[in-house]
């Protein structure tokens, strides 16, 4: 087969093979005839409906292929016809489909349309007429300026508070205590003289502070005259005891030779209380250091006001005569 043969046609691609192949000094009656030998065969096996001659003719003997290869008819195997399948071509055509059928002039206008709400019902109230309205300022004003005053008087005035004795259960009354003097009664009188102090004492444990609680003078007189319940200078007995003051009353009760009632003086200014802190201060040998100091202190300040008092009470006019009281 020729390169420069556009138009070949492959059923003839063994035409003059065996001719070419052979050279050229060979009878052109044998290549002849074996080339025609050679096309009967391959005929014959390509195409066996086209096939000429005989059933009994011969068959091919073979050749030599142009690169040397020698060729036998055995050795030719039929290729199996393959049957590729068919592509089917694109589509061309549009295919059909159904859209439901609109109106767009209907869409339209409900589209533009304003939606519908669904409001509750608002009743107004009727407005109030000027009077009414007047009326109800005015009262409003009337609460607001009673209930500041309220609160400013409430704010002026202290809080109360209970005190600690009043919150506390009130003790009984002795029997034999007297609200009033009457004849034949003792005469009592109780006051602080030492305030609530500490200490340092030695204890095995060391050096340790001990509170004490506040002290009083603790004055008995025997029955005095009929007529006059005020009390001497000298008093029958004097006791110093730390015994809180709502039970003073009850010892001194205690310390009366019998049955006897008490009642309690309450004019301190007509008794000498320093001559009862040195009556205790004198023969009291079981006092405690701060007791002895409490009582050289209370009576140190019981002469000073002694002396203030005769100071701003007296005078002397015109620099002679009687010490007058002012």
């Amino acid at each position: 087969m020729s390169p420069a043969s556009p138009d070949d046609d492959p059923t003839h691609a063994l035409d003059d093979f065996v001719r070419r192949m052979r050279p050229a000094a060979q009878p052109a009656a044998a290549a002849d005839a074996d080339l025609s030998d050679l096309q009967d065969g391959l005929l014959a096996r390509l195409h066996p409906e086209r096939a000429t001659g005989t059933a009994g003719a011969a068959r091919p003997k073979g050749g030599t292929l142009r690169s040397g290869q020698t060729w036998d008819a055995d050795d030719v195997v039929d290729v199996p016809e393959v049957q590729l399948p068919r592509v089917p071509p694109d589509r061309t055509d549009i295919p059909a489909v159904t859209l439901p059928i609109v109106d767009l002039v209907a869409e339209q206008a409900q589209a533009a349309s304003s939606p519908v709400i669904d409001l509750p019902q608002v009743i107004t109230p009727p407005l109030p007429d000027a009077g009414a309205l007047d009326d109800a300022t005015r009262r409003a004003s009337h609460g607001v300026a009673a209930q500041q005053d309220s609160e400013d008087h409430d704010n002026a005035e202290a809080v109360w508070q209970p005190g600690l004795q009043s919150l506390q259960l009130r003790r009984a009354s002795h029997p034999r205590l007297l609200a009033t003097w009457q004849p034949g009664a003792w005469t009592g009188a109780v006051r602080e003289v030492l305030a609530s102090t500490t200490e340092f004492v030695t204890t095995p444990g060391g050096t340790a502070v001990e509170t004490y609680p506040p002290h009083r003078l603790l004055l008995l007189w025997p029955p005095q005259r009929l007529d006059a319940p005020t009390p001497g200078r000298w008093p029958q007995q004097v006791k110093l005891s730390a015994v809180p003051a709502d039970q003073a009353a009850e010892v001194l009760v205690g310390l009366l030779p019998g049955p006897e009632l008490l009642w309690i003086h309450t004019a301190a200014g007509q008794i000498d209380w320093a001559l009862a802190a040195e009556i205790v201060l004198h023969h009291d040998s079981t006092l405690r250091p701060f007791q002895a100091n409490g009582l050289r202190a209370f009576i140190a300040s019981e002469r000073e006001a002694t002396f203030a008092r005769l100071n701003a009470d007296y005078d002397l006019p015109g620099g002679s005569g009687a010490v007058l009281r002012r």
